[in-house]
């Protein structure tokens, strides 16, 4: 091969990760001398030195093991415009405490300019005096990584679960993901009998891992992707498809509220449109009430009634 396709070689290994030793970059450059190892070596350095979108990387030799390998500088990881967007989005969620929240954002802004520093600071600043977190006040960075680290090992949990009326239940679960939606952090597991249930993360006590394994329902609503387009305000329960008129409102919110929406209907003309979405458990009702008399419930049949239900009780109210 050519010193220039020698040269490409070795930036994708190490761009994708590996670890080289000088033997195996010998090898593939084709020459087996320190020198000509330490020529190939500097000369990607210098191509990333040379360019300021890759002036944080550069190869070095690991002295424990003495490999080659990439690593990142501690220049900004992240550019400031990722920064600031990331921060904006964080600190909206309240899903953190507040010392959480302020170890983040030194994290994130700590290898900055001052000059990008004191922009970051300026644009959260006031969000930040006024944050408010949840209730619960618990850290939950930790149990987020370590609880995911179980489910990255396959493995089964056992935990005591207190619910809103603060009422404790031991469940045993195959969890499978980490999600987070309205305000808080949720565990989505799977029981022996193959349900699917979701906990609140900061309701869980006292969990430890077990020896017993569960069968995983066959089903593509497991995944974490696809699930979290038809689950809404995290209520568990079965698969469904919720047809529904939406008249004199926005259709462009519904299609982005809903991921799986079709237009079984459409008359741009007079505003009026029946959607069909695919949802799992009741979640949906607290949508469809909220949309007012822009809605009106199609199917399923079960579905329909609740909504009268509810309706009918909240004119209870006024009475």
């Amino acid at each position: 091969m050519t010193k220039t396709t020698d040269t490409l070689e070795l930036y994708l290994k190490f761009m994708s990760g590996e670890r080289l030793s000088k033997a195996q970059i010998g090898d593939i450059i084709g020459k087996k001398s320190d020198r000509t190892v330490q020529r190939y070596i500097a000369h990607l350095n210098d191509f990333f030195a040379n360019r300021t979108d890759m002036a944080h990387l550069k190869i070095t030799m690991n002295t424990t093991d003495r490999k080659y390998e990439m690593v990142h500088n501690s220049s900004e990881t992240f550019d400031k415009t990722q920064v600031l967007a990331i921060l904006k989005i964080l600190i909206s969620t309240r899903g953190l405490s507040e010392d959480e929240l302020q170890m983040i954002v030194n994290n994130l802004t700590k290898h900055m300019s001052d000059e990008n520093q004191r922009v970051i600071e300026k644009a959260i600043q006031s969000e930040l005096v006024h944050y408010e977190p949840m209730n619960h006040g618990e850290p939950l960075l930790n149990k987020v990584w370590d609880l995911n680290h179980i489910i990255q090992q396959n493995r089964v949990i056992e935990f005591n679960y207190f619910n809103a009326m603060n009422k404790g239940r031991t469940h045993v679960i195959k969890p499978m993901y980490i999600t987070f939606s309205e305000l808080y952090f949720y565990l989505v597991g799977v029981n022996d009998k193959e349900q699917v249930l979701i906990f609140r993360i900061d309701r869980i006590q006292e969990y430890k891992v077990l020896n017993t394994k569960f069968n995983v329902p066959n089903s593509p609503y497991i995944r974490e992707g696809a699930l979290k387009q038809r689950i809404y305000f995290m209520y568990g329960g079965h698969w469904k498809k919720v047809s529904f008129e939406f008249n004199g409102g926005i259709i462009e919110s519904v299609l982005d509220r809903f991921p799986t929406a079709q237009l079984l209907k459409k008359d741009y003309t007079n505003n009026r449109f029946v959607v069909e979405i695919e949802v799992i458990g009741d979640g949906i009702l607290m949508w469809l009430l909220s949309q007012g008399s822009r809605i009106k419930v199609l199917s399923p049949n079960s579905l329909k009634e609740k909504h009268i239900a509810e309706i009918e009780k909240i004119l209870g109210n006024y009475r």
